[in-house]
């Protein structure tokens, strides 16, 4: 009973808030101008998909160098008065779609097409306008990642304490380097940028397609990819959470669903393609990457994991691994990824699937028997 109360209270006082700010911004520069925001998309050979929001637009705050101006940005960040029932058009692949934004402000677009897969993975793009809304830009083109043909690999990565430094195992100790914390200021992970550079080649044009996963909100996906682009770290589509409030539920997504959601939905669009999946032993990592195990025994090749907990070796975590990897599927678990460029390297990522399979079942088989004498 008082659960339901309190989640409906939430969504009030959020339709609350919405109302006081239309009475404050009730202008032509605040109320009819809007804001389009894209998210990097993906396509296969058969359909290809984008998202984004639309919300209203307001001049961005200077988030200078003290704690509080700081904090008053971030928040800004997380306030994102979004605008439902824009429409939306996209553009692509010679054809035009159109859609409205819900009341959280999100729109997408999955369309059909009939176009192979490229030889080399590389970044296509879409065009997004809102034609009946004056908007900051009157047209964003939007990349969209194609995947090589060439039965290569992917990598499906976690973000928080997998490639950024934030302490979510903490949240009191390292509060301020979640609310205060710019692109600029964060850390990665050890070893992170230099894995993932390895494994990519160049960070803007990906050898091969990556997929972040994270139950971090929409509205920091503008920060994230800064930070992921100061520090070398491959783009790619992300996979973020709606934190959205309604009178039914306080969060709209849980954190286990939504990953493991995310992550088959991946393995799923791209049936021809094996998986690197990065992750941390912080939260749920290692539990949801052994259920995309069982459900896809045969898609994923390769699991690395962050160690934040020093629990490699011991532990549910510890059994959770050791039970991948006796499906013959590569385990690497270390403090940081600085360890990891030896395992990476003797997947031989550039090679096809069938070959680096080869190399981890020799890897992982008994020695063999000594001849008699």
């Amino acid at each position: 009973m008082f659960g339901t109360f309190l989640r409906a209270a939430a969504a009030d006082l959020e339709t609350d808030i919405d109302r006081i700010e239309n009475l404050f911004f009730n202008n032509a520069d605040s109320v009819q101008k809007v804001r389009l925001l894209s998210y990097a998309g993906y396509r296969n050979e058969r359909e290809f998909r984008l998202s984004g929001r639309v919300v209203r637009f307001r001049k961005p705050l200077d988030a200078g160098e003290g704690t509080l101006s700081r904090l008053r940005a971030m928040m800004a960040i997380y306030n994102s008065e979004e605008v439902s029932g824009v429409r939306v058009q996209c553009d692509a692949h010679g054809g035009t779609a159109e859609t409205r934004t819900d009341e959280e402000g999100y729109f997408s677009f999955t369309l059909p097409i009939d176009e192979p897969l490229p030889e080399a993975t590389r970044w296509e793009a879409a065009a997004i306008s809102t034609p009946e809304r004056d908007a900051q830009q009157p047209s964003i083109s939007v990349p969209i990642i194609a995947p090589a043909a060439d039965n290569h690999w992917g990598i499906i990565s976690d973000i928080d304490d997998t490639v950024v430094e934030t302490g979510a195992t903490n949240f009191v100790k390292n509060w301020r380097r979640v609310l205060v914390d710019r692109p600029q200021d964060r850390l990665a992970v050890p070893g992170a940028a230099k894995l993932y550079q390895m494994i990519a080649h160049d960070h803007q044009a990906p050898a091969r397609p990556f997929f972040y996963v994270s139950s971090s909100p929409w509205n920091l996906y503008g920060f994230i990819a800064e930070f992921m682009e100061l520090n070398g770290i491959p783009h790619g589509p992300m996979f973020l959470a709606d934190y959205g409030i309604d009178a039914r539920k306080l969060i709209k997504t849980a954190h286990d669903s939504h990953k493991l959601a995310a992550i088959e939905t991946i393995l799923a669009f791209y049936p021809q393609l094996r998986f690197l999946l990065i992750g941390d032993n912080g939260q749920h990592d290692v539990e949801i990457y052994a259920r995309a195990v069982r459900d896809f025994p045969d898609r994923v090749a390769a699991v690395f994991i962050r160690d934040v907990e020093g629990s490699c070796k011991q532990g549910a975590k510890a059994a959770l691994l050791a039970e991948i990897e006796a499906s013959a599927i590569a385990v690497f678990c270390g403090a940081g990824f600085e360890d990891a460029l030896a395992a990476a390297e003797r997947l031989e990522l550039d090679r096809p699937f069938e070959a680096a399979k080869a190399i981890i079942a020799q890897a992982t088989s008994p020695p063999a028997a000594a001849p008699p004498a």
